[in-house]
């Protein structure tokens, strides 16, 4: 089945998510758009697991509902890398920003300690634990931090990042603050919200 009007495939996200072809979506958006046009172009194969809780489930918890309900109901309560990519020797912990190197950075750390603690980790099988940062540039200064914690890092940069840049350097600028004005002015006056 297709559809018209639907974005490119490099646009895409996996199966059940759709991703608008607009830079004015939410950071959440625009990262799970970053996450996803990454894992479709540069590991088109598959393989790969998007938004994976990690962390352990409370021992009274696995016991009262067992290891599958427990993770089901504690779910909420773990945070989420954005993705994971089992290969034979190395399961990846991976891991896009647009805007915040450094946070991610932080966050990978976490998230590895995390990962050991994890017993439902899909795909896992003992492998050592990678971790790949995937930014679209890289300042010397998070190369070397990178580094320094044992990250892949992957400078990955599709059009549309470019864009939204360029949209952000141009937010406060005075032309586009009164342009900015005129629409919400308009949108009063018509009763648009």
């Amino acid at each position: 089945m297709t559809f018209s009007g639907l974005p490119p495939i490099d646009s895409v996200a996996p199966p059940g998510h759709y991703c608008q072809e607009s830079n004015e979506l939410p950071r959440e958006d625009r990262e799970r758009r970053f996450i996803s046009n990454y894992l479709l172009q540069r590991l088109p194969d598959g393989g790969w697991t998007t938004n994976v809780p990690l962390g352990p489930i409370p021992e009274e918890i696995v016991k009262r509902y067992g290891q599958v309900a427990g993770s089901r109901l504690f779910q909420p309560s773990r945070p989420r890398i954005d993705a994971v990519y089992p290969t034979e020797s190395v399961y990846w912990l991976i891991e896009a920003k647009i805007r915040e190197a450094k946070a991610a950075i932080g966050d990978l750390l976490v998230y590895r300690s995390l990962a050991l603690k994890t017993l439902d980790l899909p795909g896992y099988t003992g492998q050592p634990f990678g971790m790949r940062l995937v930014v679209p540039w890289a300042l010397e200064w998070i190369k070397e931090a990178a580094t320094a914690h044992g990250m892949d890092l992957v400078v990955f940069l599709p059009a549309w990042v470019e864009d939204y840049v360029r949209l952000r350097q141009n937010y406060f600028t005075k032309e586009v603050r009164e342009a900015r004005d005129e629409k919400m002015r308009l949108r009063g006056i018509f009763g648009v919200e």
